[in-house]
């Protein structure tokens, strides 16, 4: 029994630390692929995207 309060004392914690970085990583993806839609390469033309950047 004692085992299994201590095992809690440590999952849920760790549990938490996962959740709230992974939801920091997540949001900085998403700034991230926001920041790059703004100069899109065009994989049809790359040259052409590439020398008429915004």
């Amino acid at each position: 029994m004692e085992h299994l309060i201590l095992g809690a004392f440590l999952i849920v914690p760790l549990l938490i630390v996962a959740f709230l970085f992974s939801d920091e990583l997540w949001q900085e993806h998403r700034q991230r692929a926001e920041k790059e839609d703004a100069w899109h390469i065009d994989w049809h033309h790359p040259v052409r995207s590439l020398l008429h950047r915004h």
